[in-house]
């Protein structure tokens, strides 16, 4: 039986390419030649695709679908985003579905008329519109990081509840009274969710101050870097600043050093994410661990499982850690 890389050194093209051309990769940008090419070199040698479909579920799944958040320039800003849909290729590789998923950006994605062929599709992130989209689709959807409704849709996600009041508790019981809060625009409807949540429950201990929140452009360390310059502009600050993403945090920390402010001696900086730089700044970052990669890999094996078919909807919420490091003014109080 013929193989597939015998195939592609008869077109000659990569076997990347032969496999796309099976698929029906709408991504796939080659000249029509090229395609008349490798379908007769596959008419030629009789080559016949291995089955990655799974009796797994209500129906069997033979290609699925990645629609990443933002686009590849917001991950390189964010690595949070980046480390779930590395969770989710990993897993669908070991499962088998290596040469069967179709990855795009959601800031890139012309038409997600590109996905009604698939069987299934993991979505990362906030997009409202995807899931607008899919939501009378016949495929299997599950969402990770946000779920726009856990009563129609599995979901893998973290308590951001949970998860902003420990961060917030953390700095209350450290003495804090006034907490900013540094983040970047929203891209859904209503606030961003640490936004909201820490707007609750601080108005509820009466600690809150609106003028203590600053919202940038962008969600990476130049947007903290802008943020904390604006807050050095003015007469007076916050005491802390939780800032929603690890890059920001470390943006906003190097802005503060540079106007000669001591972290966390004048300001306490605390983040969100534990990316790889955050034990290495100066000084060290605290912040909260999340398992990204993990979160994906969940999400790869619901989506092939189709646990939700018969069970109806499931969010699994993934556990979060503080990590408690020199920024925070914790180890100053010997704490």
């Amino acid at each position: 039986m013929a193989k597939l890389k015998e195939v592609a050194q008869l077109a000659g093209v990569s076997p990347t390419t032969v496999s796309r051309i099976l698929h029906q990769d709408p991504t796939l940008s080659v000249s029509e030649e090229t395609r008349e090419r490798v379908l007769e070199a596959i008419a030629t040698m009789g080559y016949q695709p291995k089955s990655k479909k799974r009796e797994i579920g209500r129906y069997k799944l033979s290609r699925v679908g990645i629609i990443a958040y933002g686009s590849e320039q917001v991950e390189m800003n964010d690595p949070y985003y980046m480390k779930i849909r590395v969770g989710v290729e990993k897993e669908l590789h070991r499962l088998g579905f290596d040469q069967s998923v179709l990855v795009q950006w959601s800031d890139n994605l012309p038409s997600y008329q590109n996905y009604l062929d698939l069987d299934g599709v993991i979505i990362i992130g906030q997009n409202d519109e995807a899931a607008q989209f899919f939501a009378d689709k016949k495929q299997r959807i599950v969402f990770v990081d946000r779920c726009p409704d856990p009563r129609k849709y599995t979901s893998v996600m973290i308590d951001f509840v949970y998860t902003t009041k420990m961060l917030l508790d953390h700095l209350l019981s450290l003495g804090y009274q006034r907490i900013g809060y540094i983040g970047g625009e929203h891209r859904g409807a209503g606030e961003e969710v640490r936004l909201s949540i820490m707007k609750e429950y601080l108005s509820y201990k009466n600690y809150f101050h609106e003028e203590d929140v600053h919202v940038a452009s962008a969600w990476s360390g130049l947007g903290g870097y802008e943020a904390a310059k604006e807050i050095m502009a003015r007469e007076n600050h916050a005491q802390a600043y939780f800032v929603a993403s690890d890059p920001m945090a470390i943006g906003a920390i190097r802005a503060f050093t540079e106007k000669g402010i001591r972290i966390p001696d004048d300001i306490a900086v605390v983040g969100f994410d534990d990316i790889e730089v955050a034990p290495f700044v100066s000084p060290p970052l605290t912040t909260v661990h999340l398992e990204s990669e993990k979160m994906g890999r969940m999400a790869a094996n619901l989506l092939v499982d189709g646990i939700g078919d018969e069970e109806g909807p499931m969010t699994i919420c993934v556990p979060t850690s503080l990590v408690i490091r020199e920024s925070c003014g914790a180890k100053r109080l010997g704490r």
